[in-house]
């Protein structure tokens, strides 16, 4: 891997945070937008001749037998905190021992003041945390179908700083619209 775990992870942010996303609509959709994604960002940057994608990215799967991947993975990817496991979203298992594990979080709009973001937010950044327990780094993207626009003392900056020095959780606050 010509790569560092951060370099591959730096690369995948900036990938991430101008992505097409205007099709999503639910959660789902937005694993369903992103997995591709990540598996050719991964295959033009990790794979090699001798190592299939299918053993670097695993997600929950369509097939049976990426359902199988996925399952196999989970001894890998889970993160027990008070006897619960902790599953990401997306699995990237590097070559070697590094790991990185990916949070979706897509924050629906509830009335014309009311949005999510507040608990999806506390929610992802939760589980983000937990992971970082046991994976190096972690990607944690949330996705707003509306995102207000930073005020002077919006704390997002300082918070995205602090989760990455203090954690390696990259955090990815986003409308659908890059």
């Amino acid at each position: 891997m010509a790569r560092s775990g951060a370099a591959f992870v730096r690369s995948l942010v900036n990938l991430l945070k101008r992505a097409p996303l205007s099709s999503v609509r639910r959660e789902i959709d937005l694993e369903r937008v992103i997995v591709p994604m990540v598996r050719r960002h991964a295959q033009q940057a990790l794979a090699t001749d001798d190592q299939d994608i299918d053993d670097i990215v695993f997600t929950h799967g369509s097939t049976r037998e990426e359902k199988r991947r996925w399952t196999r993975s989970k001894p890998d990817q889970n993160v027990m905190v008070f006897g619960c496991p902790n599953t990401s979203d997306i699995f990237i298992k590097l070559p070697g021992p590094e790991t990185i594990y990916i949070e979706l979080k897509w924050a629906k709009r509830r009335g014309v003041k009311a949005d999510t973001l507040p608990g999806d937010l506390q929610r992802s950044i939760g589980q983000s945390l937990i992971a970082s327990l046991r994976h190096p780094y972690v990607i944690c993207l949330v996705v707003c179908e509306h995102l207000r626009p930073d005020k002077t003392d919006d704390y997002g900056k300082k918070l995205r700083m602090l989760l990455w020095k203090k954690h390696r959780i990259a955090l990815i606050v986003r409308s659908r619209r890059p």
